[in-house]
């Protein structure tokens, strides 16, 4: 069970992106990714990462946003999704390598969640994607971030 690479206080963030539900078995996040950045730039487009945010989950699959920092969520518009992320604290892992093994990171990171003094704080967990990682080739760095608490304690 590998441990987060840091336990962090994440900012409050304002994103834009394309918002769609896949199931699990059918899964197209790459096509997704591919048709987010064909849009182009955002309006109030901020810094260099882009976002995978989960914005809901279930057994069988999951509402997922392509997402990019935007200086105001009154510039996006329809048929784009927004969110605001307020602040909060996160357990970080890293994932390397392609994108296809990322969901053993993901269970990993869960594995992890479900052993240690946090529980989830059923806020967005997202996937920050940087500089090292190469969009065209799918590989390279990932962040994953997940919303946590301490541990409630039935006394």
């Amino acid at each position: 069970m590998q441990p987060p690479q840091r336990i962090e206080q994440g900012p409050a963030m304002l994103l834009g992106g394309l918002r769609r539900h896949h199931e699990f078995q059918l899964a197209d996040f790459g096509g997704q990714w591919r048709d987010f950045m064909a849009m182009g730039p955002l309006p109030g487009q901020l810094g260099e990462h882009g976002y995978g945010v989960i914005c809901g989950a279930n057994e069988t699959g999951c509402e997922y946003m392509c997402a990019v920092e935007v200086a105001a969520l009154e510039a996006i518009s329809a048929p784009l999704g927004r969110m605001r992320i307020m602040p909060q604290t996160y357990a970080v892992f890293v994932h390397r390598g392609h994108v296809s093994a990322m969901p053993k990171t993901w269970q990993q990171a869960l594995d992890w969640l479900a052993q240690s003094d946090y529980q989830s704080a059923h806020k967005p967990d997202f996937e920050r994607y940087g500089a090292d990682f190469d969009p065209r080739t799918g590989s390279g760095e990932v962040e994953i971030w997940l919303a946590v608490v301490p541990r409630q304690t039935i006394a």
